[in-house]
């Protein structure tokens, strides 16, 4: 997905190489595995139903997203039986709204959820039926979330447009740089201890 898998790549190096613990849970096309690496487990799931003629986008996210929610939660059990634990989930994009929702209310975790674009800047605002269930899933994740991330004003200021000024506090600007990790980790720190 270009942008976000650079974000998020970026993210899990800063994040491994201070010695966090990183589960990456993401989907594929091809195979189900595991690659473990220093302070990372990057697990892959396979969608079970397999894009077809006809098959919107959204049958799509919804049928990956059961799989993900289903590693996740081996994930947060594997821990729990070593007596350790998970501290959140950070979601990016609407696709991992829906594990990230399941997730939190299962297991009483917060997640965080960075936004990349908004449904209607996709759709140029012609909201048909497919754009209008996307947003309404990017509006649950902003409203759900303890934190939603944007890489920038002009974002920031769009998804205040879009889904509502009382959003406001909720929203964080941290820009793809240097200073990534270290103002994300002070985000995770600060909604762990509340």
């Amino acid at each position: 997905m270009g942008v976000v898998s650079e974000y998020v790549s970026n993210l899990v190096d800063g994040l491994t190489q201070q010695n966090h613990k990183v589960d990456l849970v993401v989907e594929d096309d091809h195979e189900t595995r595991q690659e473990k690496r220093r302070n990372l487990t990057v697990h892959r799931v396979l969608n079970p139903i397999k894009t077809h003629y006809g098959a919107s986008i959204l049958s799509s996210a919804l049928t990956g997203s059961v799989r993900i929610e289903q590693e996740a939660s081996d994930i947060i059990y594997h821990y729990k039986h070593r007596k350790k634990r998970i501290d959140l989930v950070h979601a990016h994009e609407w696709l991992s709204i829906q594990p990230a929702l399941s997730l939190k209310y299962a297991f009483d975790l917060p997640f965080v959820f960075t936004l990349y674009s908004a449904e209607g800047h996709r759709c140029h605002d012609n909201f048909g039926p497919l754009s209008v269930a996307i947003s309404d899933i990017e509006r649950i994740g902003i409203i759900e979330s303890a934190k939603t991330i944007v890489q920038n004003e002009w974002m920031k200021k769009e998804v205040l447009r879009y889904y509502g000024e009382e959003n406001q506090d909720k929203i964080e600007i941290i820009q793809p740089n240097q200073l990534l990790v270290a103002r994300l980790t002070d985000i995770y720190k600060s909604i762990v201890s509340s």
